[in-house]
Parts: C-alpha cells; structure tokens; sequence
C-alpha cells in the first residue's frame, strides 16, 4: 500500500472513530432523589413520561404519589432526600403489585464538569434511585437505569436555577 493509501485510509478510520465517539446513547445499567424544593413541585411530576396506572383502582394519595417522577438531587449527590421517600415507597408498593411492570430510570446532571464524570453522576443518580426500590422488594427485573449526564437538560443556562432543574432522576413507566 502507497505512502497516499495509508493516509487516506487513516483519515477514513479517523473519522469513523469521531462518528463512533460522538452518539451519545448514555450509559446504561440493567437493574440498578430529589433535592428540589417548592418551587420545582411542579416539576416533578412527570406528566407525559408513560402512563403505567391503567387498570388498577388507586386512591387520590396513591395517585398523587404516584404522579412524581422526577426526583431532584443537591450540587454534585446521589443522595436520596427525606421527602422523595413516600412517593418512591409508592412507586414500590405499584411495582411490587404489578410484576408486569418495567421502568427506566434516567439520571441526568447539569453541564459542570466532564461529560464522562457526569455520565458517571448520572449513573449513580439512576443506581441510587433503583437501590431505594429494590430495598423495598421491587425485583431487579423491573428496573433498567440509564445515564444521560448533561445531554438531555430540563432547563437550559448557566445559572444555578437551571443546574437545580436539570440534577435529577426520571422514573419512565415502559411497561
């Protein structure tokens, strides 16, 4: 192969790599908190993120609970918080009730630091988010957990309104 071959088939892998390198699927994790305050509430219900409560008569708290699904997390954590615990036993006790069910937990963080470090945080986001349910019997098979880092943000910006919005975990009914 001339010295002109090899370059040209080098660029080719080059930007073959770039292409590959560039998707941005998130990480994932078969099996595998919310820090936001009042003024997020609204937030953090997840309307239009899968509709799993068909079928099954739920009471106006079940319900409730059951409406958030979004749960925001502090600067930099993967903390569940104190508040988030009643609505992620709900969403337990639902899946507990309803082995048929499968959801996807997505863990998203704001735009400081490295895309790797925030898939990572995203991870763990999801992971921890799984660990609560799983504690509370849900089976593993019913949860798959997939980071997005700072790829799909809830509020653009640079501002620490926007990096609040956007520290969180989306819990997706699939099934």
């Amino acid at each position: 192969m001339s010295i002109k071959g090899a370059k040209i088939c080098l660029v080719g892998i080059a930007l073959s790599m770039m292409v590959v390198g560039c998707s941005n699927k998130g990480a994932s994790n078969r099996h595998a908190s919310h820090g936001g305050d009042s003024t997020y509430a609204a937030n953090a219900y997840g309307a239009g993120e899968g509709d799993a409560f068909d079928g099954r008569n739920l009471t106006d708290s079940e319900r409730e609970l059951l409406a958030k699904r979004k749960f925001f997390f502090d600067f930099d954590r993967d903390d569940i918080k104190s508040y988030d615990q009643a609505s992620l036993n709900a969403h337990a006790n639902y899946l507990k009730n309803n082995h048929n069910k499968v959801i996807r937990i997505e863990g998203h963080t704001d735009e400081q630091g490295s895309r790797e470090y925030n898939v990572g945080l995203g991870e763990r986001r999801g992971n921890a988010v799984s660990r609560f349910l799983m504690s509370n019997g849900v089976s593993p098979s019913q949860i798959n957990v997939v980071s997005y880092g700072a790829e799909k943000p809830e509020a653009m910006g640079s501002g620490e309104d926007a990096y609040r919005q956007n520290r969180r975990a989306i819990i997706v009914y699939e099934q």
